[in-house]
């Protein structure tokens, strides 16, 4: 196994990914850049939520689409495709946070959690 897929190794253990610590939003959570299988993905960044699809096919991560304060947190969640290396966003959570929860075959299970609101989730 080579070191470069990463200590976030999907279930075949064929791709794997590094957070990579980039920020903290103030008295908020902390994002990162993302290495996927070696490689640095620009001009993105992620929250500490993710799924692996069971048989290695696709990564769902929350995406963060801003850091600023004062119009954050707007997450999305993205799936990437590990074969063609495409990077999709699925839905976005304005002042909120999504999770991807879980695979089912081909479909994301995910929710959503608005902490300012007074919304607890989706």
């Amino acid at each position: 196994m080579e070191e470069k897929v990463g200590a976030y190794k999907s279930p075949g253990k064929v791709h794997g990914f590094d957070f990579i610590f980039e920020g903290e939003i103030r008295f908020g959570p902390t994002y990162y850049k993302l290495k996927l299988d070696g490689e640095l993905i620009n001009n993105r960044i992620f929250g500490f939520e993710f799924k692996w699809h069971p048989e290695s096919k696709y990564l769902a991560l929350q995406e963060w689409l801003t850091t600023d304060y004062q119009k954050g947190p707007i997450t999305a969640l993205t799936i990437v495709d590990l074969k063609k290396r495409k990077f999709a966003k699925i839905s976005k959570a304005e002042k909120g946070f999504i999770k991807p929860l879980k695979f089912e075959n081909e479909i994301i299970v995910f929710g959503k959690e608005y902490l300012a609101s007074g919304k607890k989730g989706e």
